[in-house]
């Protein structure tokens, strides 16, 4: 008989075969090896008991090591979440970064710079690529954070993030800009390593290519780039909030949603830095200060212990008597005489606007925006405050306190020719209290050898001595009859801007002209009938001796004016008082608001400050007239450009736009807003590029210029000394070290100087003409240059001047 047992997998023998044959037993087992067993059927039950056993025994199985579950990845930073609070002081944001690179408003100001400036390859290698990829960024958001906070030192200086609607265009483009940059920001070259010395059979060791000058990193849908490496821990340490949950931020930021530009600076954290550092001088004083202390007390010393030794080896004593020189009474010392205690007042009312006594109140944050759709770049500043504090409208200017928002009425009498007006409300009692509040004595230390004499020094009202002279208590005699709108009217004609140099003198016609567009002072008043009759007392006490018998009233129909000397006048026009230093200026302010030939009634003023809220708390005009000056200038053949340069003022200056500006508070902080033409902008961008890099024939003219000014001066210093009188040659002036001939060199101009007496007469004329310059030059003892194109002749004293 046959029998099969299948074992369990812990039985190490697969299989037992049983035969009968007798008496004996054969095992067969796996290992095929037989064996004889006398009890056969003893060892069959003990098997038979130990397998049953064993299946029934319950190993302890070891359980399978189960895969750790990955940890959570935090979420990729966005655009909203990439910068905390408190990491870098400006923030800026580009809403449609392609849409700013393709507007003709950008690319109108880069033209002048590609062509005039000649900026460097890289530089215009960038503009290509931009120009190329902008409709990779169409709608995109651009991000730029700079100036780190001394909390956040490890960042990097800048911090650039664009974003996409995607994670693959952003990675797309993160290659694109990957291998451009290279291009303009090469890897610092590497050290050249040392000559291996065969000799020795050593080869130097190879070292690893430096850095690049860049840090690119995509996180999801956003391109990330700065100079160099950092992590997120540096970026955003435990603890730390998101900017855009910044109350102030958040504020500005909501307000200026739609503006394409936004930029935000961080005034709490400036301040905070600037703290931080007085405290580290602070100590740092106190420090040195130790060390001062510690060295003198060991030169004391060091003194005593040398006087001692002096004193024990000496036996005799010297005494020394100083008298003290005092002056005989027959001399007599020469006393200043003393100032003007009014001006002495006014001038320290002009510096409290500006000291205020006290620490300014700076925002806790200030917000600009740009916008650019019209005809003009507006520039929008928000001066938030969210903790309930009030900061300053003008933060330099802490004494200029706002009154209430007011409907400006000065474009109803200031004529309509204007050139320049700025009107604001102005809380004239709160300013008066401020500056008269008293403040802490000051203390004034005078040092003189070991003596130091400490004075306390007690404030005295700025207003006290006015007071005095005027005879009248200003708040409560003067202030109650006036109104809160203060205007002002000046001429800007030959003033230059930012970019573009002031414009020649004017001629006899323009200053005759001028005569009636002098500045003018307008106030708003409340009671004219007081304040007529108290004016004389004014006038009188502020050093117009017999103010009665000087002045002179004349009327123009309802309109009373009052002029003293022809040296200041005043009349009531409509509801304001109009002061003048030029009685001329006067009449023509009240002969325009008689004929209503106002600003208000002028249709560009009313249509370039149709945008500006009413009512408001400030408001700016500056007329077209500037850049029609601008315009004349540029055309004048003496006006020393390239020609390229002046192609472009002219250009621009064809529609001649006034610049707009107002102040406003819509809850949030003082808002301040202008609005610039930017045909303006384009002449200022012009006139910076052309300067950068003038031609070489406009160059040989500006030179040729110094040297025609310095060889003038040179003749005044001859005249004053070795010359007796009489003017100098050349060759005088070079003997007499008062002029190097070598400074006519190379100007691609020559020279020539007569002299007469006390005059002389130096021409300049270019070496060749439209190569080496255009204009000729003539000055004399007058000291006014003139010249012009002359196509080579030289110039004489009829030549108009230049500027």
């Amino acid at each position: 008989m046959k029998v099969t047992k299948k074992l369990g997998k812990e039985w190490p023998i697969a299989a037992i075969v049983v035969r009968s044959q007798g008496p004996n037993f054969e095992w067969l087992k796996q290992g095929r090896t037989p064996m004889k067993y006398k009890y056969p059927a003893v060892v069959v039950l003990l098997i038979l008991i130990t397998l049953t056993a064993t299946a029934q025994q319950k190993r302890p199985t070891t359980p399978k090591p189960q895969p750790k579950a990955p940890a959570a990845q935090a979420p990729a930073p966005t655009f909203d979440t990439l910068v905390p609070a408190e990491s870098y002081v400006i923030y800026g944001e580009v809403r449609g970064a392609g849409q700013l690179i393709r507007s003709s408003a950008i690319n109108d100001l880069l033209e002048p710079v590609m062509k005039l400036a000649s900026p460097p390859k890289e530089f215009r290698a960038v503009m290509r690529w931009m120009n190329t990829h902008a409709e990779d960024v169409m709608t995109s958001r651009l991000l730029v954070a700079t100036w780190p906070s001394n909390r956040s030192k490890d960042l990097p200086e800048v911090l650039i993030a664009i974003e996409f609607a995607s994670a693959e265009e952003a990675t797309r483009f993160s290659v694109s800009l990957n291998g451009f940059l290279p291009k303009v920001l090469p890897a610092p070259l590497a050290e050249p390593s040392p000559s291996p010395d065969k000799s020795l059979n050593f080869l130097p060791e190879k070292k690893e290519p430096p850095p690049p000058n860049f840090h690119l990193q995509r996180f999801g849908s956003l391109v990330v780039l700065s100079p160099k490496p950092w992590t997120m821990k540096q970026l955003k340490p435990a603890g730390s909030k998101l900017l855009a949950e910044d109350v102030n931020f958040r504020a500005a930021h909501n307000r200026f949603s739609s503006e394409p530009v936004f930029v935000y600076l961080d005034t709490k954290m400036i301040e905070r830095q600037e703290e931080e550092t007085r405290k580290q001088f602070a100590q740092q004083d106190i420090e040195d200060q130790k060390l001062v202390q510690q060295a003198e007390a060991e030169r004391k010393k060091s003194e005593e212990e040398q006087k001692e030794e002096e004193e024990s080896s000496d036996n005799f004593t010297v005494t020394e008597q100083v008298a003290n020189p005092t002056a005989s009474p027959g001399e007599a010392k020469d006393e200043p005489t003393a100032p003007d205690p009014i001006s002495i007042a006014l001038s320290g009312i002009g510096s409290l606007f500006f000291d205020g006594g006290g620490p300014t109140k700076f925002p806790d944050g200030v917000a600009f925006a740009l916008s650019f759709e019209g005809d003009s770049f507006d520039l929008r500043a928000l001066l938030v405050n969210q903790n309930g504090g009030k900061a300053d409208a003008i933060p330099f200017v802490p004494m200029l306190i706002t009154g209430p928002p007011i409907a400006s009425e000065a474009p109803n009498i200031l004529p309509a020719d204007t050139e320049l007006m700025v009107s604001m409300s102005l809380d004239l009692p709160q300013i008066y209290t401020t500056m008269a509040k008293p403040r802490p004595k000051e203390q004034t230390i005078i040092g003189k050898g070991n003596n130091v004499d400490v004075k306390q020094v007690e404030f005295e009202s700025p207003f006290a001595e006015i007071e005095k002279k005027l005879k009248i208590n200003i708040k409560d005699d003067l202030l109650p009859l006036l109104g809160p709108e203060v205007a002002i009217r000046l001429p800007m004609k030959n003033m230059g801007i930012i970019g573009l140099p002031g414009m020649a003198p004017p001629t006899v016609e323009e200053k005759e002209q001028q005569a009636k567009n002098g500045p003018v002072l307008a106030i708003a008043i409340k009671d004219k009938e007081a304040l007529r009759a108290l004016m004389p007392k004014i006038i009188e006490g502020f050093g117009f001796k017999g103010a009665g018998a000087l002045a002179q009233t004349e009327r123009r129909e309802d309109t009373e004016i009052v002029s003293y000397a022809n040296m200041f006048s005043y009349a009531f026009v409509g509801n304001f008082l109009v002061v003048s230093g030029e009685p001329a200026t006067t009449r023509y302010v009240v002969d325009s608001y008689l004929k209503h030939e106002t600003l208000s009634a002028d249709g560009q003023f009313r249509n370039s400050t149709r945008w500006q809220p009413k009512p408001q708390q400030g408001q700016l005009y500056i007329s077209p007239s500037l850049m029609e000056g601008y315009k004349v200038w540029a055309e004048q053949p003496s006006t020393i450009v390239s020609d390229q340069t002046r192609e472009f003022l002219v250009r621009a200056s064809t529609v001649a736009q006034p610049i707009t500006y107002s102040l406003s508070n819509e809850g949030l902080g003082p808002l301040h807003e202008v609005h610039i033409p930017k045909n303006l902008v384009l002449m200022a961008v012009a006139g910076i590029s052309g300067e950068s890099n003038p031609p070489p024939n406009v160059q040989n003219e500006r030179t040729a210029i110094g040297v025609m000014y310095t060889i003038a001066q040179a003749e005044v210093t001859y005249k004053k000394t070795k010359g007796n009188g009489s003017c100098a040659t050349l060759d005088q002036l070079t003997a007499a070290n008062m002029f190097p001939k070598q400074m006519m060199e190379n100007t691609g101009y020559k020279f020539d100087l007569t002299v007469s007496g006390d005059k002389f007469e130096l021409s300049a004329v270019p070496l060749e003409y439209g190569k080496s310059g255009k204009l000729s030059l003539f000055i004399d003892q007058t000291f006014t240059l003139r010249g012009g194109d002359r196509s080579g002749a030289a110039a004489t004293a009829s030549d108009p001047p230049i500027n």
